[in-house]
């Protein structure tokens, strides 16, 4: 998470605000309480994530390997920070899924360039992240996703690991996510 002083001493303010006029008008913070609630709802109700995969293919792919002739791009979420809205993944513009944090995809794909997408379920297009990959034969990636919280909304950034003993260790204990079928896909990054 990526606080700057300026976010915290508005987070900060806002609380103190609140609680004081919590306190002076408790009619209007039971008031402001609905568009709240109500934006949570539609939050979580814009998730659409793929299936969790059985756990025997969870644990094959977290050995951080390729098939043979093939190059692997693993994208990971772990971390509190709007943990529970989808995280929408599109890797090459064919590739599509969505999870929530603590989970994780892999792409085994041909050696070469690659482009990987990444947008919040309730995002923006504009807070979206686009990286870039080449990979060999045999090579694999992990991109940690991460948000970056702003004043109004946060926006992603992908964290790039290549060392074997490092993402395995990443890997532990997170759950693999199937990709989406893409004749029944809802959801799309742009």
């Amino acid at each position: 998470m990526n606080m700057t002083p300026r976010n915290l001493a508005l987070f900060g303010g806002a609380i103190i605000i609140g609680i004081i006029l919590g306190f002076m008008y408790p009619m209007l913070g039971l008031l402001l309480l609905i568009p709240v609630i109500a934006f949570v709802v539609i939050v979580l109700m814009r998730n659409k994530g793929g299936a969790d995969a059985d756990e025997s293919k969870a644990a094959s792919a977290r050995q951080f390997t390729a098939e043979d002739g093939k190059a692997a791009i693993y994208v990971m979420r772990k971390g509190f920070v709007g943990g529970q809205q989808g995280m929408n993944v599109t890797i090459d513009g064919s590739l599509n899924s969505q999870f929530r944090t603590s989970r994780f995809v892999k792409a085994d794909v041909e050696p070469g360039e690659h482009t990987i997408e990444a947008q919040m379920a309730s995002g923006s297009k504009s807070a979206g992240v686009s990286h870039t990959v080449t990979l060999k034969a045999g090579e694999c990636v992990l991109l940690d996703a991460k948000m970056n919280v702003g004043a109004l909304q946060g926006s992603l950034e992908f964290f790039e690991t290549r060392d074997t003993g490092e993402a395995r260790g990443k890997l532990t204990g997170l759950k693999l996510v199937e990709w989406q079928d893409t004749e029944t896909q809802t959801v799309s990054v742009s």
